[in-house]
C-alpha cells in the first residue's frame, strides 16, 4: 500500500497522529501490505488544502488491475464492485479509528 504523503514540516508526514491512524487502518484491512510513503506526481485536488492541515495524505484503498490503471481518466473508467465494498469498508474503518485515536477523558474539576 502506497499513502502519498506531502508536509509542511520536515519528516512529519509519517510521524503524525493522522499517518499512524491510516497505517493502522489499511493493516487492519489489508494485513499483508506493506505500507510505505511516496510521493505523487498526478495532480490531485488536494493541492488545495495544503493551507488548511499541516498533512495531505492520498491513498487509493483499491486492487488495481493494469487493465484498471488504463482506464482511469479515460473511456469506460470504473472500479469493480468488490473494490467499491473494499473502499466503503476501508473508510468506514478509518472514521472509526480516528474516533478513537481523538477520545479526550472528561474530568469533573480542574
Amino acid at each position: 500500500a502506497v499513502v502519498s504523503t506531502q508536509s509542511g514540516h520536515y519528516g512529519r508526514a509519517t510521524n503524525s497522529e493522522g499517518y499512524n491512524v491510516i497505517h493502522h487502518t489499511i493493516k487492519q484491512i489489508f494485513p499483508d501490505a506493506i505500507v510505505l510513503p511516496a510521493l505523487l506526481t498526478g495532480g490531485t485536488d488536494s493541492k488545495y488544502y495544503g493551507e488548511l492541515c499541516d498533512d495531505v495524505y492520498r491513498f487509493a484503498p483499491s486492487y488495481l488491475s493494469a487493465e484498471d490503471i488504463k482506464r482511469f481518466h479515460g473511456h469506460d473508467e470504473l472500479i469493480t464492485v468488490k473494490n467499491y465494498g473494499q473502499t466503503i469498508n476501508f473508510f468506514y474503518h478509518l472514521l472509526e479509528n480516528f474516533e478513537k485515536s481523538f477520545e479526550v477523558e472528561l474530568h469533573d474539576e480542574l
